[in-house]
């Protein structure tokens, strides 16, 4: 067969009478400290299919796409990496696997009928398109948005027949949503809004001119007995496909083959995973262990190498057992406080992996005199500094120097970017206007 199959969160393993190429293989693991766990099981033929693969394409460092558990399992694979500033990814995995940098917007050769173009981003996330029998194309966005390379992609997808979008798209708990006030309540989540999904996938695909559409990187739930009230915001499968409108395209199952040369497909029916809620306990974490001095000091040395935390924020407070630390970086009333279990926080902090105890969703964070973590803290923390190696000043200099010398489309992404991103810190007290303009604009476009 020549073609492709979805599995898992976020894997497609593409054929070329064998299996050739698979994406994001997370197999194993518990991601984000436990707190993860797959939505359905892997089938066994689906599972030999991505172990018998001769490529490995990763997009990111989250680690329900780079789960090393998982790693292990395909440690005489060809792992493909795209070219991030700092490549910080492909350095760490070069020292245990084969890995092999794909130049951003150059054709990669698979196999006879298969070839990709990887595609990095300045957000530290990567897309793939995947040309299958010189007809078909499959967009793999994953997690993120191709910033940068928007309007080029665009014009390569426009070549094909069959074009297949593969995009995280859900109610919106792939993020920190574990917010409380100053009353310690908490807060609701736009994804308690629980809107329609079908009208985003309309969008998306008429944005990127795609005929057909997939559920991608959307399956999983939450596991840890502190985190699993956040599962009430998980999208079900079938919520994916409300509102959709077919008039630009088909939505297809989340888990099929494609057949490129008989241009059909048969569904692939795994099962529900019914795991085990776990105690933090299992994972290293007791809630009651406080802070001890070498804890505090290595707290200071992580977030004060962080240029834009020092100049956006006064203070940052850690609430870690009975203990409680503040880094006052100036006199400014903007702050965070976070209360978090001692051991993953101090490990997340000494392993530059931050974003991973947000994404768990047991850590409770308080917002004071900021409206969101975004722009000012997430981005810089998380994308640019602990996997784009970029904390001071001429560091994120050098970082967005290499992006806009690096990206086709960088002025025209980067504009939408901002704006969206000043919407968004007003998202929380305009909840209802934000929507509204929203759905107009998809109307619009």
């Amino acid at each position: 067969m020549i073609g492709f199959e979805t599995i898992g969160n976020a894997t497609i393993t593409v054929f070329d009478n064998t299996p050739v190429l698979t994406t994001d293989p997370w197999i194993n693991g518990k991601p984000y400290f436990g707190s993860w766990n797959h939505s359905y099981e892997i089938p066994e033929e689906q599972l030999k299919n991505i172990l018998l693969s001769k490529y490995v394409w990763l997009s990111h460092g989250h680690p329900d796409h780079i789960d090393p558990d998982s790693l292990d399992l395909l440690k005489n694979k060809i792992f493909l990496i795209a070219d991030h500033y700092g490549d910080r990814i492909f350095n760490d995995l070069s020292k245990k696997y084969k890995c092999l940098k794909l130049k951003s917007n150059s054709w990669f050769e698979i196999s006879k009928n298969i070839r990709v173009k990887s595609f990095a981003d300045w957000n530290q996330d990567s897309c793939l398109l995947i040309e299958i029998n010189k007809k078909d194309i499959v967009l793999n966005l994953n997690d993120g948005s191709a910033l940068g390379w928007s309007s080029e992609i665009k014009k390569i997808l426009s070549q094909y027949k069959n074009k297949f979008l593969l995009k995280l798209i859900n109610w919106g708990d792939a993020d920190m949503i574990n917010f409380y006030n100053h009353h310690n309540e908490f807060i609701l989540p736009l994804a308690a809004d629980k809107k329609p999904c079908g009208e985003s996938y309309n969008f998306y695909m008429k944005k990127w001119n795609c005929n057909f559409s997939i559920p991608f990187s959307a399956f999983h739930r939450y596991c840890r007995k502190d985190s699993y009230k956040m599962n009430q915001y998980c999208t079900p499968l079938e919520q994916h496909y409300t509102n959709f409108d077919n008039k630009n395209g088909e939505m297809f199952p989340a888990f099929i083959i494609w057949d490129s040369i008989k241009e059909d497909y048969k569904k692939i029916n795994p099962n529900i995973n019914n795991s085990s809620l776990f105690d933090p306990e299992t994972f290293g974490d007791k809630w009651n262990d406080d802070l001890n001095k070498d804890d505090k000091k290595d707290l200071e040395i992580y977030f004060k190498k962080f240029y834009q935390v020092k100049k956006k924020f006064g203070f940052l407070s850690f609430k870690v057992g009975k203990s409680e630390f503040n880094l006052k970086f100036s006199e400014k009333k903007e702050g965070i406080e976070f209360n978090a279990p001692r051991n993953s926080l101090i490990y997340a902090i000494k392993n530059n992996i931050f974003d991973d105890l947000l994404i768990g969703n047991y850590m409770k964070i308080k917002l004071i005199n900021v409206p969101s973590l975004y722009p000012n803290f997430t981005p810089y923390i998380t994308k640019y500094g602990d996997n784009g190696l970029a904390t001071s000043r001429e560091e994120l200099k050098k970082y967005f120097e290499y992006y806009k010398f690096n990206s086709a489309n960088y002025w025209i992404d980067f504009l939408k970017i901002k704006s969206e991103q000043i919407i968004r810190t007003k998202i929380e007290k305009y909840r209802k206007l934000y929507f509204l303009a929203r759905k107009l604009k998809r109307k619009l476009i």
